[in-house]
């Protein structure tokens, strides 16, 4: 293995961290798919996108409580509680 190949995998491992950090901040500030009043049944669609939701908000590494391309004028809204 190089030192170019490693290096970019300290790289792409330091990216995973960063991303993974993201993705708990987003999740302890309360945004998830999962908790979306817009999100179908399915699970992997929504109001916002009825085709397939971006891997990127899917995954709470986007906060989509922020405008998105395409995302039709519909951002993250929670459930309502019962």
């Amino acid at each position: 293995m190089s030192v170019k190949d490693i290096v970019n995998t300290w790289d792409i491992e330091e990216q995973l961290l960063d991303d993974s950090i993201i993705q708990m901040k987003n999740l302890e500030s309360g945004f998830s798919c999962t908790l979306c009043k817009h999100l179908h049944d399915d699970g992997i669609s929504c109001d916002a996108f009825p085709d397939t939701i971006p891997t990127d908000i899917l995954s709470s590494l986007i906060d989509h409580r922020k405008p998105y391309p395409n995302d039709n004028g519909i951002m993250f809204e929670p459930k309502k509680e019962d």
